[in-house]
């Protein structure tokens, strides 16, 4: 089945309708403060996790393109939002954005009746897919970065280094075990050889 084109709206009832798993009070305002694990919220593990660019005001309002000069429903998302189309839900599931980002106008993230909206994200957008999502489990950056880019270690350093690490760490397992194991199997090849040699 072909995926929905970028920027197609969807206004099916059961698009719009919540999954039936949360109550009310799951997704009402203020609801979102009982998951914040640390103070400040803002640095979250101690400034290695994530940071946050300057919050635009679009991403409060009702229509977030609305301030966008040549913006078109008919334009695909990706012609200005070309990083955000390579992450792992659209490279590996083949997610388009509207099945996330909804019908058309697009609400900015942090618009008070937007889907994605923390307060109500994992009720109604991440647990069409991932059944019984918490809030915990709605706040992993969908839209992760490239993590060896160099940004990435000002903007996300805990991925960036544990990519790092995991490439390094990799590194060295290949590159010490495959010497290691090719001298191994040509001293058994060389035992063979004289053993049927001694044989002969």
């Amino acid at each position: 089945m072909a995926s929905p084109v970028f920027g197609q709206a969807m206004n099916t009832p059961e698009d719009l309708a919540a999954t039936g798993f949360f109550r009310d009070q799951d997704t009402l305002p203020g609801s979102f403060r009982f998951y914040q694990q640390l103070p400040g919220g803002e640095e979250r593990l101690w400034g290695i996790g994530p940071s946050h660019p300057k919050i635009r005001r679009s991403s409060f309002k009702l229509d977030a393109h609305e301030d966008v000069a040549d913006f078109s429903q008919q334009v695909r998302c990706q012609k200005c939002h070309e990083p955000q189309t390579k992450d792992l839900h659209g490279l590996r599931m083949d997610i388009s954005c509207v099945q996330c980002h909804r019908n058309q106008p697009v609400s900015g993230v942090f618009q008070y009746y937007s889907p994605l909206n923390p307060i109500r994200r994992h009720a109604y957008v991440c647990a069409k897919c991932h059944e019984g999502a918490s809030p915990s489990f709605a706040s992993y950056m969908v839209h992760e970065p490239n993590p060896i880019a160099s940004e990435t270690r000002s903007t996300f350093p805990a991925f960036y280094y544990a990519v790092w690490f995991m490439l390094i760490l990799a590194g060295g397992v290949f590159v010490f075990f495959l010497p290691y194991t090719v001298l191994w199997w040509l001293r058994d090849l060389i035992a063979k050889f004289k053993r049927s040699a001694g044989h002969a």
